[in-house]
């Protein structure tokens, strides 16, 4: 494998893209790109704001004086907003739906590619999304789909959800999974699919250590 690579892990909400990406970026010492923090990024900035994340022409005003500070390595993708870096604060289920609304508006999609191709400029880096081996790196020498069982990927949203003094039920993380699965199938600016050439891994009766070896291990076969 040439050491300057450019692998993706596309797929749905908690099929383990952020979790399996953060592990191979480790393991093979890269770069570990999270597009899905800079959606929440934008989507909890706009809300502390009280902008309408569904207008259109409120976030084209917005983004372009949005600056966040970025750093990545192989041990996670950090953002600071303000100064601060943010982390259990874009994790929340509100801005789960948040993230989901503008990742619907091409502006946004266009300004996290822009952020993402820039930090992968110079290749060896791991980037886990939902477009990843779509429309931000097609060119991209390794592509993975993780997958999962609804119920599975539910009960791994609503783990990260703990620490909330009034986590949702099952029930609920079901239903907005389910409806986010829609939203990002069917929307019309980059839906998520299987990329062309991916390796597609059913994560739901393995564990992490096991999803990262089943991925090195297509990585050397291939490289």
């Amino acid at each position: 494998m040439g050491k300057r690579a450019i692998i993706t892990i596309d797929g749905p909400a908690g099929a383990g893209k952020s979790t399996v990406g953060r592990r191979l970026a480790q393991s093979l010492d890269y770069l570990y790109l999270d597009s899905g923090s800079l959606y929440r990024a934008v989507a909890w900035q706009s809300l502390r704001r009280g902008l309408d994340l569904d207008d259109p022409g409120v976030m084209g005003e917005f983004l372009p004086s949005f600056k966040p500070e970025i750093k990545a390595d192989g041990a996670g993708f950090h953002l600071f907003i303000d100064g601060r870096e943010v982390r259990e604060e874009i994790r929340t289920p509100e801005v789960s739906r948040g993230a989901s609304m503008v990742a619907k508006l091409p502006m946004v999609r266009r300004w996290v590619k822009e952020h993402l191709r820039w930090l992968a400029r110079n290749g060896g880096v791991v980037a886990d999304g939902r477009d990843q081996g779509t429309a931000v790196f097609p060119e991209a020498g390794f592509k993975f789909y993780l997958d999962a069982a609804l119920r599975t990927r539910a009960l791994r949203r609503l783990q990260d959800w703990r620490q909330n003094n009034d986590p949702p039920s099952l029930e609920e993380v079901m239903r907005d999974v389910e409806a986010r699965d829609r939203q990002d199938e069917t929307r019309d600016e980059a839906p998520l699919k299987v990329p062309p050439g991916a390796v597609v891994v059913d994560t739901t009766d393995l564990n992490v250590e096991q999803v990262v070896e089943r991925c090195l291990a297509e990585i050397r076969s291939l490289g």
